[in-house]
């Protein structure tokens, strides 16, 4: 692997076991059940790209292919986020 580490937020997935079933070795759930809506979980995942395992080419159609949908966190975000945090 030895890429940089990528993060996206899942949403429409049932639940944690039913996202881990969509995702590659190389992509993990890190975190999840928060959200505005406790029917509507949200889920967070990571991991690095190794081939064609990668999160725009792979995970994501992957996760499409179940209507399931995650959108990549970018560094455009995290600076935003950082920006309005203050961390």
């Amino acid at each position: 692997m030895g890429t940089e580490k990528r993060f996206a937020v899942v949403q429409n997935a049932r639940d944690a076991k039913q996202l881990w079933q969509y995702l590659p070795q190389n992509y993990e759930v890190i975190g999840g059940d928060f959200g505005t809506d406790p029917a509507k979980p949200v889920y967070l995942i990571a991991g690095e790209d190794d081939a064609g395992w990668t999160l725009e080419d792979y995970v994501i159609p992957r996760l499409a292919s179940g209507l399931i949908t995650a959108t990549e966190i970018t560094d455009q975000v995290k600076a935003a986020l950082r920006e309005v945090t203050g961390a």
